[in-house]
């Protein structure tokens, strides 16, 4: 870890909403900031790809993204950011209300003004990709000017993206990441490691899965899936699992990794943040470098 250096600046793509949790604490979430945050503590340059609105919530995260040294590229004028209030439901359970904001309206011209060089690395999640409002940015993603590594993590999502998404997608540098349902409901029921490898084979991209107990696996359609060893950790918490294995994906990438290796520092990132909680726990270089000291 020691010889870590990120160049590459991450275009983090997505939504940033305020958060309100059962205690009433408020907090600045949504799954591109989540992961625009860990790289920022991990020292990983980032391009603000989240818009911000005009009031109360955007004003909190215009605030947060200050914090962070995350300029607001783009602006809404007329909507605020989305809200997600935690509420408890009459049977004991947790239900999240969201209230979306200015996160979920995209169009070309929005697109077209964020900067974009060949040594940007993108990131996007599937809540911006999927439905009408994604249309936009589903034909800007897959029409780049520059054939960089991009990462996506289409969430729940996956099962709006149609195949006429990842024909256009196909590209050796695209990056699906998905747990075990996900990649269950892109690839069909049956051996994953199978279906994954021939899936990712006839649209000629690379599939990162999150298989739990089984650990994490790279997907290829021209090698062997190729296992990454995971960190047996104390479990404390698994909300924003996901967003911290992006992020340590990505900042390996953006150091110039090899695949392999940066998914192994995403696997570190994960287990660290699954062993603390609340999703804005994700760790720094010394937090990872005391929990895997030598690796």
């Amino acid at each position: 870890m020691s010889e870590f250096l990120a160049v590459k600046p991450i275009l983090a793509l997505g939504s940033a909403i305020v958060e309100v949790a059962l205690t009433q604490e408020q907090k600045i979430g949504g799954c591109a900031f989540n992961v625009a945050r860990a790289l920022r503590r991990l020292q990983v340059p980032v391009i603000n790809g989240m818009p911000v609105g005009n009031g109360v919530s955007a004003a909190a995260v215009e605030a947060e993204m200050n914090h962070l040294d995350m300029p607001v590229l783009l602006r809404h004028g007329q909507m605020d950011n989305g809200r997600r209030q935690t509420r408890m439901h009459p049977n004991g359970e947790s239900l999240s209300v969201v209230e979306p904001g200015c996160e979920t309206q995209w169009n070309k011209a929005q697109l077209g003004t964020l900067p974009l060089t060949e040594d940007t690395l993108i990131y996007i999640s599937g809540e911006q990709l999927a439905g009408e409002s994604g249309e936009a940015v589903r034909e800007w993603l897959t029409r780049l000017p520059f054939d960089q590594w991009r990462l996506i993590d289409p969430g729940p999502g996956i099962a709006q993206l149609d195949e006429d998404f990842f024909a256009m997608l196909s590209d050796s540098h695209s990056l699906l990441t998905l747990n075990r349902s996900e990649t269950a409901t892109l690839c069909g029921a049956g051996d994953t490691l199978t279906l994954a490898r021939e899936f990712a084979s006839a649209h000629n991209i690379t599939l990162i899965c999150r298989l739990d107990g089984d650990g994490v696996w790279i997907c290829r359609g021209d090698t062997p899936p190729l296992q990454v060893k995971t960190y047996p950790v104390d479990v404390v918490d698994t909300q924003g699992a996901g967003d911290a294995h992006c992020a340590g994906l990505l900042a390996g990438l953006s150091a110039g990794w090899p695949l392999p290796r940066a998914v192994d520092l995403a696997n570190r990132v994960a287990a660290c943040m699954v062993a603390s909680r609340g999703a804005n726990s994700t760790p720094d270089w010394q937090q990872l470098q005391r929990r895997f000291p030598g690796v």
